[in-house]
């Protein structure tokens, strides 16, 4: 029936047309949607990938954040170290405790792994301010394209650091790290005084560039009438200045002084100094012989401290470079490496050296350095107020370790003999005791005696 249904529809030949137009829209559909619009939403994919990498490559190379988190807490002890920050004032504590893990399943419910992954409190002596080592931690941060937030004890000056990842959807901190000052802990260091003496080697130009500005140095003082210029662009910046003064054997008649000086002719020189610069108040006494009786230098230190002219001599002067340290391209690391050797052994130190121009900068980034870790550098007259009282604090500081250390000794011995007398007794009372039990064993093994009882005599019945 329904065969000849179709057969009666397909007669009519508009019906045909019909069919067969249906038929070629939807042929061309079929083919557009196989293969017209799947090319285009592959097009659309590969443009789309292209694209993201493209953008990936724009992107800054950073490190890989396992590869950032385990880097960081090296990377901070560095910048730590720069300050004289000794390890052991340094504490890491780990946040993957159990304790830790309990509270913050209790509180947040949030994985381990959210968990801030460095914690650190580090130990600062009372000398270094919490400002200089964020300085350089921010610095430090901040090249790794970290992000870093501080918050200050007003009182204390102590401050907690929080270290993020700006590029990371997650808001808890990579560090957290707790600065706190105490005035415990003292870093190695010295108090200094550098004497540049090769001032008249600079240029105008070099002299404004260089040194003018520099107020922690002393620099010896010309003495020739064609450097009056000099003399004048010293005085004028009020630079701490120093003149040196040569002492030589009984025919060097070149020095100032020479051992064929009377008391008188002594006296006349010094006077004659003192008229010609009244400004200066502090000399060096140089010896250019090795001849010189000990008797000279005194004479002569007393008349120039009777115009209240103060005299380094120059065995006081500490030799920091060999000759050829003083040749190698090294020097000035040499300098400094030394400089701490003799500075943690005698706390202070006075120099006098030449640094040349061209040179300057690598001198004073050292000097820099050597500041950062505590070390003071003065000129000679701020350099001598200081050290009287520097020299106090650290024969106290010196005095009250000796007594702690001393404290903690006697406070071991105690323990020890306590500990020992505590031995002895439970040792006497299980001597006693095991005493006790053997005495009582052998009382029980001891067998007892039986009385012997003697036959009981017959009585003669016949007797009676």
């Amino acid at each position: 029936m329904i065969i000849s249904k179709i057969k009666v529809f397909f007669k009519s030949f508009r019906n045909k047309v019909i069919v067969i137009i249906a038929l070629l829209v939807v042929t061309a559909v079929l083919f557009v949607s196989k293969y017209v619009l799947k090319s285009e939403t592959t097009d659309d994919k590969n443009t789309i990938n292209t694209t993201t990498d493209a953008d990936d490559e724009k992107l800054p190379g950073k490190p890989d954040i396992e590869q950032l988190k385990a880097a960081l807490s090296p990377g901070i002890d560095s910048v730590l170290r720069n300050f004289g920050i000794k390890a052991e004032w340094i504490k890491n504590e780990s946040t993957g405790s159990q304790g830790d893990n309990k509270t913050q399943k209790k509180e947040n419910k949030q994985p381990q792994k959210d968990a801030v992954p460095i914690v650190k409190t580090i130990i600062i002596p009372a000398d270094l301010t919490s400002i200089e080592v964020n300085a350089d931690l921010a610095g430090y941060f901040n090249s790794l394209g970290l992000t870093s937030a501080v918050n200050e004890d007003i009182i204390t000056k102590d401050i907690v650091i929080s270290v993020a990842n700006p590029d990371t959807a997650n808001k808890l901190p990579l560090a957290k790290i707790n600065v706190i000052h105490s005035d415990k802990i003292h870093r190695e260091s010295a108090i200094v005084c550098v004497i540049i003496n090769n001032i008249t080697e600079y240029s105008d130009e070099d002299i404004d560039k260089f040194l003018i500005n520099k107020t922690e140095f002393s620099f010896v003082f010309p003495r020739n009438l064609d450097e009056i210029d000099l003399q004048n662009k010293l005085l004028h910046s009020k630079k701490d200045v120093i003149i040196n003064l040569t002492v030589g054997g009984r025919e060097n008649y070149e020095t100032d002084f020479n051992a064929s000086m009377d008391e008188k002719a002594i006296h006349e020189r010094v006077k004659s100094f003192s008229v010609d610069f009244p400004t200066v108040t502090t000399v060096i006494l140089t010896r250019k012989d090795n001849d010189i009786d000990p008797k000279l230098f005194t004479a002569i230190s007393n008349d120039l401290a009777s115009y209240k002219i103060r005299v380094i001599p120059d065995n006081e002067l500490a030799q920091l470079l060999s000759k050829a340290e003083d040749e190698s391209k090294d020097k000035y690391n040499l300098l400094a490496v030394n400089l701490k050797t003799k500075g943690n052994l005698s706390k202070s130190i006075i120099t006098s050296i030449a640094v040349n121009t061209d040179d300057f900068t690598s001198f004073y980034d050292e000097i820099l350095k050597l500041k950062k870790l505590g070390y003071k550098f003065y000129n000679f007259s701020d350099f001598s107020s200081k050290k009287e009282t520097f020299e106090k604090e650290e024969q106290l500081r010196q005095d009250k370790t000796k007594e702690e250390l001393q404290k903690k000794q006697n406070e071991k011995k105690l323990a020890d003999k306590k500990q020992t007398d505590k031995k002895t007794d439970t040792k006497k009372k299980t001597d006693v005791k095991k005493k006790t039990d053997v005495k009582k064993k052998t009382d029980v093994k001891k067998p007892t005696e039986k009385k012997k009882t003697e036959p009981k005599k017959k009585t003669d019945v016949k007797k009676k």
